[in-house]
């Protein structure tokens, strides 16, 4: 049994695992669609596209962030700061 930090017990941890790294995966080609629209794009501006209005806020563009981030460190976007703002480029590679 299964005792998460939020939400209910369960049982099948290996099942669950794999639905959230599909999850993620999900979030991240949502993203690369993304970079087609957003060529030079913000947190912000991904995070609108990512998540619902409803959504929006901290905790949604803290989550885009990690998934922008994730992307550079593979390879697949460059950031700049421009006056201290992260904008996210695809590197094209």
């Amino acid at each position: 049994t299964v005792l998460p930090a939020h939400g209910h017990p369960f049982g099948d941890l290996t099942g669950r695992a794999t639905e959230i790294v599909d999850h993620h995966e999900h979030r991240l080609d949502i993203i690369r669609d993304a970079t087609h629209k957003l060529e030079h794009g913000t947190v912000t501006e991904y995070m609108r596209i990512l998540f619902h209005e409803r959504a929006w806020g901290d905790m949604a563009e803290s989550e885009t962030y990690a998934h922008l981030e994730h992307l550079r460190v593979l390879g697949e976007l460059r950031r700049d700061d421009p006056a201290g703002v992260a904008h996210y480029t695809p590197t094209d590679t």
